[in-house]
Formats: C-alpha cells, sequence, structure tokens
C-alpha cells in the first residue's frame, strides 16, 4: 500500500498519514531453512511455491480498478509465478520438521551435509524447482583455515597479517532461481509499479558503517614470493548467480496515455490537483501488444571478497600473472536461451488473438568486467 500525508479540516491539527491499497502480493508455501557449523559452514534456503500480484482500487487519480468498474480479477492480475499449493502439494516441507516423513518424525538421527561440493551436487537448479516452483534462493558460505596461525572468529580479513592472506580459504555463493513466470505490463501495472520503485528510493536509512576516506599510502612494500605464491594457489571469491526460467512478458500499448502527465506526481515533484475523470479511462480494446518469450535468463557475477587488500598487493608488483590479474576484476556473464518475440492484441473478451512472429528465436551471451579500485593502479 502507499500511504500520504493529509491535513485536517483545522488549521492547527496535526498531519495523519492516510494509507491507500494499490497492490496486492500472494505468496504461498514459503520456506526459509538455516545450516550451521559454527563459523566454518553456514548455509539459507529460501523458497516457495507460488505468487502473484494484482492491481487495486485507483492511483495517482486514475480509477482504473474501483469496485464500479466491474473489471475482471484477469485483467487485474498483472504478474503471476510458480504453482498453485494445491497442486504443487507439500513438497515445499521436505525433509523438515513438518514432513511426516522426514527423519526426526521417525526416530532416526538426520543426516545433514556440510561439504560444500556435496552441497552443491545435493541443492541443484532442478532440485531447487522441484520443490518450490517460483522462487529459490541458496546462499553457502564456507571458510577453511589451512593454517593455525587464523582462528575461525576472525570475520574480517583485515585484520589477518599479510603474511596469512593466503592462509584462510573462504567461498561464497549465492544462487537465486525464479520459475515460470508471467508478467503484463499494462498502463495501470506500470503506474504502480514505479510508484513503488519511487516510494521505495525516497526512504533513506542509516548507514551500517561510515566511509572511509581514500588515503593513498605511497609507501607500499612489494609482497614477498611466498606471498605471491600463496594469492596464486587460492583467492577467496563472492559468485552471485540469478536465473529466469521460462519467462512470458507482454506489453501492450498505453491504455491511458498519461505518463508525460503523470511523470511529475509519481516522481513527488507536484501534487494531484484533482481526481481526473473516471469516465475517460474505460479499457480500450482490442489493444495491441508484444509478447516476449524467454526459455532461460542466467546471470553470474564474481568479485573478490577482500578486493582492496587483494588490488592493493597485485598493483605494486611490476609484472603480476594473468591469475591475480583475472581476480582483481569483477565479472559479470548474461546468457538468454529462446529470446523471441511476437505482435498480438488483447480483445474485449480478455483474449489474446495468435501472436505473428517479429523475432525469431535466437539466442546470445554478454559479458562485462570492471575493475576494482583503480586508485591504486
Amino acid at each position: 500500500m502507499l500511504t500520504e500525508m493529509q491535513a485536517e479540516s483545522s488549521y492547527y491539527s496535526p498531519q495523519k498519514v492516510k494509507s491507500k491499497e494499490v497492490i496486492c502480493w500472494e505468496q504461498e508455501g514459503t520456506t526459509i531453512e538455516v545450516l550451521m557449523k559454527g563459523e566454518l559452514f553456514f548455509d539459507c534456503q529460501i523458497g516457495f511455491v507460488g505468487c502473484q500480484a494484482m492491481c487495486l482500487k485507483g492511483i495517482m487519480g486514475i480509477k482504473d480498478f474501483e469496485e464500479n468498474m466491474n473489471r475482471s480479477d484477469e485483467e487485474a492480475y498483472f504478474f503471476n509465478c510458480g504453482e498453485n499449493l494445491s497442486a504443487k502439494g507439500m513438497t515445499y516441507l521436505t525433509n523438515s520438521l513438518f514432513d511426516y516423513r522426514s527423519p526426526e518424525n521417525n526416530s532416526i538421527r538426520a543426516e545433514f551435509i556440510l561439504d560444500a561440493a556435496h552441497h552443491k551436487e545435493t541443492y541443484t537448479e532442478i532440485a531447487g524447482m522441484q520443490r518450490f516452483g517460483a522462487f529459490y534462493m541458496d546462499y553457502l558460505y564456507t571458510m577453511e583455515s589451512t593454517s593455525g596461525k587464523v582462528s575461525g572468529n576472525q570475520q574480517d580479513l583485515s585484520s589477518v597479517k599479510s603474511e596469512d592472506f593466503g592462509n584462510v580459504q573462504e567461498m561464497s555463493t549465492k544462487s537465486l532461481i525464479v520459475g515460470p513466470l508471467n508478467l503484463r505490463l499494462d498502463s495501470s501495472a506500470v503506474h504502480r509499479i514505479m510508484k513503488m520503485i519511487v516510494c521505495a528510493l525516497e526512504h533513506e536509512y542509516e548507514p551500517y558503517s561510515r566511509t572511509k576516506p581514500d588515503i593513498m599510502d605511497g609507501n607500499r612494500t612489494m609482497p614477498s614470493s611466498e606471498e605471491v605464491a600463496l594469492l596464486e594457489e587460492y583467492i577467496p571469491t563472492r559468485l552471485t548467480t540469478f536465473t529466469v526460467l521460462k519467462c512470458t512478458i507482454i506489453i501492450p500499448v498505453a491504455e491511458f496515455n498519461l505518463l508525460d502527465h503523470l511523470m511529475p506526481i509519481i516522481m513527488g515533484e507536484k501534487n494531484l490537483s484533482g481526481l481526473l475523470n473516471a469516465a475517460s479511462f474505460q479499457p480500450l480494446r482490442p489493444l495491441p501488444s508484444v509478447r516476449i518469450l524467454v526459455d532461460k535468463v542466467n546471470l553470474e557475477h564474481s568479485v573478490p571478497m577482500y578486493a582492496e587488500q587483494l588490488v592493493h598487493m597485485v598493483s605494486s608488483l611490476g609484472q603480476a600473472s594473468d591469475n591475480l590479474l583475472h581476480y582483481c576484476y569483477s565479472h559479470c556473464y548474461l546468457k538468454i536461451f529462446g529470446f523471441q518475440a511476437a505482435l498480438t492484441s488483447l480483445d474485449s473478451k480478455g483474449l489474446y488473438c495468435f501472436p505473428v512472429p517479429v523475432i525469431p528465436s535466437f539466442s546470445t551471451a554478454v559479458y562485462g568486467k570492471l575493475i576494482k579500485f583503480p586508485k591504486y593502479w
């Protein structure tokens, strides 16, 4: 819902917060699991079976979904993802304490996976989608000390001496998978999404930590050959993978064609002087649309965990190896499979006509990298 300040009729009365529901988000079959062993192993898995979003009432004076508009629920729902819980079943409770088949509920001691390699083999993309269906996130962090110099309670590598830099082998991977989804970006949905984004960006929170001023150390020492050898052997990285499966996006032409007038209101630059005439905003049918189908979208982003310390050491070398220079960049890979587009239209019955292909199916990939802390180079 959106909130706004509303003054009372009296001049001396304080302002009150008025809320109005404009978007409804429905979600079912949610699971959150956390498994940890001290500070050496931490895993968090989050998933849900299905979700959908719908437009409610009106927004910014446009009464597009008021009760007297008599618009169907199919028109109100502009986003849905995953499956219905009644059809999917209780798979999201698998091996939890709420699952009657779990070892704990059958007087059997449960065995937990505390090995990174075994974890990745077990909790795959297919396994996550079979259990949930709409969304699955798996965050895994492991830390291993190859010498007795570094204790497990040292969270920040800045507290570790330079000669111990390579003795801590850390790994962080985060996988986010979104199941089959349908998104319709009509005028009503676009107005609400843009307003929600603007309201979210306007909120300011106190930072967790203050950024330190950039102080360049002119007397940088060359790392020893042992330190370079440790870096060549292992560098802790953070890998994030975001995957979308079977995506369908429908982009109709603007029904209201008022975005140029509403943009200052969306951005909060001025208030709406008066309500717009609801009779002017009857649904336009037939409504030409562009339908985009994508089989799979995969985005990978990797970055060194302690980039500043790493770049500080590598940049001081006279001639660093390609391997060390590779880890001084943040890398981004974008892969798109089975992208295609077609023209269609929505009739008065809420049905889309047979699509006419305009872009045949194709796949592509994009790669980019950005150097970390260029001030050291």
